[in-house]
């Protein structure tokens, strides 16, 4: 047993042996090989276009200027919740990273540039998407009490024109961040000036068919005024009449026996003449009453009812009919209703009207304008540097000279197992 192993020891040795002596012999082979492989690889690196140098290009900002803010809120309407700096600054950021702000303006004469500076664009739709997506927002906080810029950041070949869009894109932002607070209050100016005009109008027309219900109301108490003061001139021309009517009757009765009696003329003028009579004119002065055909008699009775039967109206002669005739000619020219009927204008009347003019001067005296006005602070404009890449050339020169000799040791081993089938087979054949 240890004699086999001996031998298979030894066998090993002369096969080592063997392996580096057909090393050696092919040593040639195995330089030039490895050496064209090699050769080879360092022309297709040589070969190779140096890939652009890429820029990181970043420009960083801060939140607005307090006075910024203040000016700002200075058009904000009374009864708004005033902005704040980082309402302010939360908008600009989402209105920054909004991809069709970032397309428009990228559309707008910097894709021209990057083509003349040479940057060659296949898919132009494909090449703004991943320009857009490139870009990146870091969003710091405040630490320790120091507020650290926000970042606005991209890669690039073309360092120079994307600092100037990157520049351009926060300026954008920030004038359409402004824009949107200004015009917001634009809007609600316009809108509470319509609303207070609505609500004008709807006073007006209350106002109007307030005075129109007065109207009304004072002219049905004025007519039933009229109607109660006619029925009063009504009756006292019947009550008139009435009375006239009865002295008619009285004063014929009388007239008839003052005929009777024929006493015909008057006997006023026998008063207070004879002692006959004395007796009378007692008794006229101490109120006894002596009947109208006597006195008057049949003549002067007779003319009384004939004056009496031809008169026109009793008017004259009833006193309150003028006081009742006053009352009538106040009520047709009542002035509160006159004002009332040919008022045009209800709105001086109308206190809440007048607030809301003050409203309305106050608010179209505001011109809300972005003068100094801005929804971010801009810490640093856009700088570039370069990114440091390493280089593969090394590497690949390196993989195909390992590559090449190991393969060029194998193809030796092939050739030598080749050769020594091709020995066995000759000595067999002898």
């Amino acid at each position: 047993m240890n004699d086999d192993n001996s031998r298979q020891y030894y066998d090993d040795e002369i096969d080592l042996r063997q392996l580096f002596k057909s090393l050696k012999e092919r040593s040639r082979f195995i330089f030039t090989f490895t050496g064209v492989v090699t050769l080879l690889a360092i022309g297709y690196v040589l070969s190779l276009t140096a890939p652009p140098t890429q820029y990181k290009v970043e420009t960083t900002f801060l939140k607005p200027s307090e006075s910024s803010v203040i000016r700002l809120n200075q058009y904000s309407l009374l009864n708004e919740t005033a902005n704040t700096a980082e309402s302010v600054f939360s908008k600009f950021l989402t209105t920054l990273n909004s991809p069709v702000l970032q397309r428009d303006l990228f559309d707008d004469g910097y894709l021209k540039r990057l083509q003349k500076e040479g940057e060659s664009i296949v898919d132009v739709d494909k090449y703004i998407t991943e320009f857009t997506k490139s870009l990146s927002i870091t969003k710091n906080k405040e630490t320790a009490g120091v507020v650290l810029p926000h970042i606005l950041s991209t890669e690039s070949s073309n360092p120079d024109v994307v600092s100037e869009f990157l520049d351009a894109i926060l300026t954008k932002a920030d004038k359409e961040t402004i824009n949107y607070f200004i015009n917001t209050q634009k809007l609600k100016i316009t809108n509470r000036l319509k609303e207070i005009t609505t609500e004008r109008q709807l006073l007006l027309t209350k106002s109007k068919q307030d005075r129109q219900s007065q109207i009304k109301r004072i002219k049905e108490a004025d007519n039933q005024k009229l109607i109660e003061i006619n029925n009063k001139i009504d009756a006292a021309r019947l009550i008139a009449k009435t009375e006239r009517m009865n002295e008619i009757v009285t004063l014929k009765d009388a007239a008839a026996l003052a005929a009777s009696l024929n006493i015909i003329e008057s006997n006023l003028n026998q008063l207070n003449k004879g002692s006959n009579n004395m007796n009378l004119n007692i008794a006229i002065q101490s109120g006894t009453n002596i009947p109208d055909w006597y006195l008057f008699g049949e003549t002067a009775l007779l003319k009384m009812i004939d004056s009496l039967e031809s008169r026109a109206s009793d008017d004259p002669y009833i006193p309150e009919l003028a006081i009742l005739d006053n009352q009538l000619k106040e009520i047709n020219n009542n002035t509160l209703l006159q004002t009332l009927e040919q008022r045009l204008d209800d709105s001086p009347f109308i206190a809440e009207i007048s607030l809301l003019d003050i409203e309305t001067i106050k608010l179209e005296s505001i011109r809300p304008d972005s003068t100094d006005i801005s929804a971010m602070q801009l810490y640093q404009a856009a700088t570039s540097e370069i990114i440091p890449t390493k280089s593969k050339n090394r590497l690949i020169i390196a993989l195909a000279f390992i590559g090449s000799f190991m393969l060029s040791i194998l193809l030796v081993f092939l050739m030598n197992a080749f050769k020594e089938e091709d020995v066995t087979s000759i000595q067999k054949g002898k």
